[in-house]
């Protein structure tokens, strides 16, 4: 079933908003609210991270839907979907419905078990019942147009507004070929009423020049026509694949070039400083001479082999390119390699040759140029800058035609590159200890090459123009790449005040880098460590980045969702090595998997319960499907054997699962160890603490375990007996609830007792506002979300610990939440 997310300003409004759309749902749809940010004095606002934890706990593997009202609500929401892996992000849709109107419509087609497209359609016409009230005749025959695009849609005559910023540019084009090649069908596209072109073409596709909010019509046919049209709408629903951060959101147009007090202007396309010697690369090509040939077939098979040989150079650069940044950059290369796939400009190559009987230089040469012409006049800035990558693919083809060497630049001491234009392949094979700088004559700031120079930390000034032509070979060269400004040797003043500007920005860069890979230190030099919440590499990398010293909770239901059958031994530990090597050899905490309650997956066959939260989730589950959990740890016990890996069962309530699952530990491991396949048997385990009754036997726990995690999330819940989806007793529903911090206080006294180490991975744990508290109530390892790491890893280093122990006895004397929450404000 479909789960929403109601997203504003006011948590009043968004818990509003809520309890009406849970009517319409008969209570039986997923809702989560994220209204209002955590400010007491300013509470009016949107925060990423609670959309972001909404999203996750309305998950459903039918979608989830999203509604906004204004304004940095939409903003705040995208940002959101950047914390969420890939797999999860695909299934989560922004839509513009109107918020109350569109929710109450939603939740009650999705409690009838619609499918997301359904549940779209029905918040985007939510306001009909309103015009049919009013006798509103406008919106009456919106209806009717409405109802006639529904029957063309069984027609597989389909519509699509463009929804990304940038419109069907490179990426989401090439994207876009992928899908339609995937199926058995036939696909035409139009821009709005222009003829249509092959939907299975980039050259056609991409010279479309749709922008956003543009409409594309497709007509459908063949035997899984419906398959794609399913895969066109999601492709629709995912943003057409593009993460809007990545793109540089430029509305004015830069001049291309004008003299700023003699010096050189371009367009700043990755900033930085840099001053080093101009090397100039030359992309010289011989002029094609139109020659004639009596055996076009001979030509057509050098075409070919030439096309094939420039196909497996693009794959070692689109593995380099993935190796270093991971998937998005090495997308930039799906658009060459499509290029090269694409028939229509094959076929106008091969009839070119057939009726002029030409070598097949010239032909490609025609063709490219002609390809090159469409890209440069297009209206649209992108797709322009695209044409300089169609170049780049026909001058490697070229080159293969006419036994040319490859265009390579050979470097020999540090130096800022001047070039007419550089490409992607290009710019991956720059010498980065000896690159300073690229200058180029053409492009944009969303050139292929200036994303990968961002991504590089490469200063890059582009689209310079024929001023170019007065920078000298081998002279001295400063650019600044904040405001596109480039400076010869004559400027002697400028460039000294670069280099004292340059000299302040590393020494500010490396600052901030260390401060996030700095300890937590109290004042008086208590130490406190930092760990991650992670559901995949992605954000481990970044929470890494952020100065995590280790994953203390690694959600792995993650990976089980999204498909149709569970993941094997190896595709676990391939997923869970990934983590680990993001971590660069600190400890990764995997939780075992952690299903049922409000993370139901299908293909796993859970009955339904009257009481899911309190039936069969976490290790309940586990230890009544031994197989399934037998194969989990297999795949972290090996790969105990070459990482710094813990394991912690979910959901314990009675002392007897952990004794079960240690068994089943042990029998795998005796496997492993029969089979002659490596594995750590000093690997440490714990478990989650949310249970209450748990808090009782962590002395028998200390005879079986390691470690101990609290989550406070599931423990508020299950303490207080408190739904936390049911708005009328979410009002004292807090991590702060003084029955709550006494049982967080308990467990961190009876685990010191019993010599077990404690951390903390719920919710509250990445509260700046409970930093203090949690110190002063003995806590040493806070785990959480990565990007909240620098602001509780600040909060730390401005607390003296010795001053905190009086919060402790403060605290016993607070008999209510609002007196509690007083006191926190107070600290």
């Amino acid at each position: 079933m479909i789960g929403l997310v109601i997203v504003s300003h006011s948590r009043m409004l968004a818990e509003g908003v809520k309890e009406l759309a849970l009517q319409m749902g008969q209570n039986k749809v997923k809702i989560e609210a994220a209204g209002g940010i955590d400010d007491d004095e300013n509470p009016i606002g949107t925060d990423p991270m609670k959309i972001e934890e909404a999203i996750r706990a309305a998950y459903s593997d039918d979608g989830v839907l999203v509604l906004m009202d204004i304004g940095s609500a939409i903003m705040s929401a995208e940002i959101a979907l950047e914390f969420l892996d890939d797999d999860v992000r695909n299934k989560v849709v922004l839509c513009e419905a109107p918020l109350v109107e569109g929710a109450i419509a939603a939740a009650a087609q999705a409690m009838s078990g619609s499918n997301l497209k359904e549940v779209i359609a029905e918040a985007k016409n939510s306001l009909q019942a309103k015009n049919v009230l009013l006798q509103n005749e406008d919106n009456q025959e919106a209806d009717i147009n409405e109802q006639n695009n529904e029957l063309e849609l069984t027609t597989r005559n389909l519509q699509i507004i463009v929804p990304n910023k940038l419109g069907l540019h490179a990426r989401p084009a090439a994207k876009l070929i992928e899908i339609v090649n995937a199926f058995d069908a036939n696909a035409l596209v139009a821009l709005d009423s222009k003829k249509p072109v092959s939907a299975s073409s980039i050259s056609l596709v991409g010279t479309m020049g749709a922008k956003k909010g543009e409409i594309l019509n497709f007509t459908l046919s063949g035997k899984e026509a419906d398959k794609l049209e399913k895969a066109l709408i999601e492709f629709q629903a995912s943003n057409f694949g593009d993460e809007d951060k990545e793109i540089i959101r430029s509305t004015t147009k830069i001049e291309k070039v004008k003299s700023v007090s003699d010096g050189i202007q371009g367009i700043a396309a990755s900033s930085g400083i840099a001053i080093a010697k101009a090397i100039w690369f030359k992309k010289d090509l011989p002029i094609i001479e139109k020659e004639h040939t009596d055996d076009a077939e001979h030509e057509i098979v050098l075409l070919q082999e030439a096309i094939k040989c420039v196909n497996r150079d693009l794959d070692s650069i689109q593995q380099k390119i993935a190796s270093k940044f991971k998937n998005d950059e090495a997308q930039i290369i799906d658009f060459h390699k499509l290029l090269l796939q694409d028939k229509d400009l094959f076929e106008s190559v091969v009839n070119m040759l057939r009726e002029e009987s030409v070598k097949a230089s010239f032909a490609w040469s025609s063709q490219i140029k002609k390809l090159e012409k469409q890209y440069l006049a297009m209206n649209n800035e992108y797709l322009r800058e695209r044409a300089s990558d169609v170049v780049e693919i026909g001058n490697k083809v070229l080159c293969e035609l006419l036994g040319e060497p490859k265009n390579k630049i050979d470097l020999k001491e540090e130096c800022i590159i001047v070039t007419d234009e550089l490409g992607p392949a290009e710019t991956m094979d720059l010498d980065l200890n000896l690159v300073k700088g690229i200058v180029t004559r053409v492009g944009g700031e969303t050139s292929h090459s200036a994303i990968l120079a961002r991504s590089l930390g490469i200063p890059a000034i582009v689209g310079v123009g024929d001023k170019i032509d007065k920078i000298p070979n081998k002279e001295l060269l400063a650019i600044d790449g904040v405001s596109g400004e480039i400076w010869t040797k004559n400027h002697t003043s400028i460039i000294a005040d670069l280099r004292k500007r340059k000299k302040i920005d590393d020494e500010m860069r490396e600052s901030s880098q260390a401060k996030a890979k700095a300890p937590a230190c109290t004042k008086d030099g208590k130490t406190v460590q930092i760990l991650a919440n992670v559901s995949g590499a992605k954000e481990a990398k970044i929470a890494f980045e952020n100065g995590a010293e280790g994953v203390g909770l690694y959600r792995t239901e993650f990976l089980f969702m999204n498909r149709d059958k569970m993941p094997s031994e190896e595709e676990q530990y391939q997923a869970y090595k990934e983590v680990c090597i993001s971590m660069e050899g600190h400890p990764v905490c995997i939780r075992t998997l952690d299903v049922g309650g409000d993370k139901p997956i299908p293909y796993l066959d859970i009955a339904e319960e009257n009481n899911p939260f309190l039936g069969l989730r976490g290790i309940r589950y586990c230890l009544q499907n031994t197989e399934l959990f037998k194969t989990q740890l297999r795949a972290i016990c090996r790969l105990s054997a070459k990482y710094n890996v813990r394991i912690m069962y979910p959901m314990v309530g009675v002392i007897e699962e952990v004794i079960s699952a240690n068994m089943l530990l042990r029998e795998v491991q005796q496997d492993l160890l029969k089979e002659g396949i490596d594995f750590s048997p000093n690997m440490s385990v714990g478990v989650m603490m949310e249970v209450p009754s748990s808090i009782f036997f962590i002395p028998q726990l200390a005879n079986e375990l390691d470690f101990l995690s609290i989550g406070t999330n599931d423990l508020t819940q299950y303490l207080l007996a408190l739904d936390r989806d049911n708005r009328s007793v979410a009002k004292y529903h807090s991590p702060f609830h003084p029955a709550v911090l006494e049982a967080i206080r308990e467990i961190l006294m009876r685990s010191k007792k019993a010599g077990l180490e404690v951390s903390m991975c719920g919710e509250l744990a990445g509260n700046t506002k409970a930093t203090n508290l949690l110190l002063a109530l003995g806590l040493e390892k806070f785990s959480m979300n990565g990007p909240a790491i620098p602001a509780v890893k600040e909060k730390i280093r401005g607390i003296n610990f010795s001053a905190q122990k009086l919060l402790v006895n403060k605290l016993s004397t607070k008999r209510t939440l609002k007196e509690l929450k007083t006191l926190i404000g107070e600290s």
